[in-house]
């Protein structure tokens, strides 16, 4: 399984960003590809949409992946900014639209390193960890632990 961390070019800036924190504790089952809306990266072009999900929110319910649709998940895509960053990249990347989506729901967020962001809406350590834990990845509890620390 690898992540692939679609990563607004703030995000990269702020010390507070946990997308790096996972790049450090995955280390090559984790790419940070910082996202540019007149150059999409090839290499999530070239991702195959029959074993990629991308997390993040859909209404249509044809897009959305559930654990038992079937597929098998090779490449995760997590959008990396804030909540308003994470739309823009989404609504200005079209091809996001071709992978199947995952929601993340009825968890609270308890990242407590940055203000004005939705109650619900999980930080990249936060997505990762849960997606760890759904896939029974080693690298989980390390990443959990890492993560308390840094939150402090």
């Amino acid at each position: 399984m690898q992540i692939w961390l679609l990563t607004h070019s703030e995000e990269l800036k702020k010390k507070t960003g946990t997308g790096k924190l996972v790049k450090e504790v995955l280390n090559n089952e984790c790419d940070i590809i910082e996202w540019s809306r007149v150059m999409p990266s090839k290499t999530i072009l070239d991702l195959s949409p029959e074993n990629t999900i991308l997390i993040y929110l859909c209404e249509n319910e044809e897009l959305k992946y559930h654990h038992d649709s079937g597929i098998t998940v090779k490449n995760i895509i997590i959008i990396d900014g804030t909540w308003q960053q994470a739309r823009k990249i989404y609504n200005q990347s079209p091809y996001l639209e071709r992978f199947k989506h995952y929601e993340i729901a009825d968890i609270k967020s308890v990242y407590s390193k940055r203000r004005n962001q939705k109650i619900t809406g999980l930080c990249t350590a936060e997505v990762a960890i849960h997606l760890l834990a759904k896939y029974q990845h080693p690298a989980m509890s390390t990443l959990l632990d890492r993560f308390t620390e840094l939150n402090r």
